[in-house]
């Protein structure tokens, strides 16, 4: 039985749009307004919710996901009780929810006790931004056996050949946008450079790609789209959001879902077209 973010990048194939991904830290910015926050985003269209476990935000995370982590995780007692609140985030049964896990996570639960964790909450993807991609990529192709979904985050050019030659199915990819942390500028040229190496590396290999890191709004989405992405994904602005209550997280999701519809990824020739001629 496919996932539902199979079902989901089904779903949106048909539908001629992009995906629009979010991120929150499992509770924040407490259990009963997490779940108000992550309805009014589904409720709003958005198609997949990126949450982290419990624990401290790594340093690739700006401030202010570095301090939602920490409110967040005061008010979560453990691993088990975050997926479920995750799980209770739904609004729908097929709202998809990806299980994001740091380093750290891995202090306290071992890799397949996680992905037990994830099959008792009825999680069925997972993103370990932190792993190198080789230890990503055999995780992943166990976890895939499991009917385990991995999204894989890249942010290594030299990462693409092992990507390449690895035996994942339709690979689901995180793509950092540039070398920078959670909420800084974006940068369109060298996003359109990583979609565009992505591209050529993966070319006789089906996935998908959405792209985050400084990713704010519909000039940044229209960006990425331009040059080969599937879908976006929003993180910091999500967080504020949230922060401020559920009709800001619909506004916020109202604002940019728009940009995503009645788009496909372009030929590699329209790709090329859209990296030499200037917005």
């Amino acid at each position: 039985m496919a996932t539902r973010l199979r079902r989901r990048l089904e779903l949106l194939d048909r539908e001629q749009r992009g995906m629009l991904m979010g991120f929150l830290p499992a509770g924040f910015p407490t259990p009963d307004r997490f779940q108000e926050a992550t309805r009014a985003a589904f409720g709003a269209g958005l198609d997949v919710l990126e949450v982290s476990m419990p624990g401290p935000a790594p340093e690739l995370d700006g401030p202010l996901i570095q301090d939602a982590a920490r409110r967040a995780s005061a008010g979560v007692d453990g691993i088990p009780h975050a997926l479920r609140l995750a799980a209770a985030a739904r609004a729908a049964d097929d709202d998809t929810i990806v299980a994001l896990a740091y380093a750290s996570t891995f202090d306290h639960i071992s890799i397949e006790e996680f992905l037990d964790e994830l099959e008792r909450a009825d999680i069925d993807a997972y993103l370990l931004p932190q792993h190198p991609l080789e230890e990503q990529l055999a995780i992943g192709a166990r976890a895939q056996e499991r009917g385990i979904e991995p999204v894989l985050f890249l942010y290594r050019q030299e990462d693409l050949p092992l990507l390449a030659a690895s035996p994942i199915d339709r690979p689901v990819i995180y793509l950092q946008s540039a070398d920078l942390r959670t909420g800084g500028a974006f940068n369109p040229d060298k996003a359109a450079e990583r979609l565009s190496e992505l591209a050529e590396a993966l070319a006789d290999k089906e996935y998908s790609v959405c792209v985050g890191f400084g990713v704010r709004g519909p000039e940044e989405i229209d960006t990425v789209m331009a040059c080969g992405a599937d879908g976006a994904i929003i993180g910091t602005r999500l967080v504020r959001a949230a922060d401020e209550g559920p009709d800001e997280v619909a506004a916020l999701v109202d604002q940019v879902a728009p940009a995503l519809v009645g788009r496909t990824r372009p030929h590699a020739d329209a790709v090329e077209y859209a990296l030499e001629v200037p917005a």
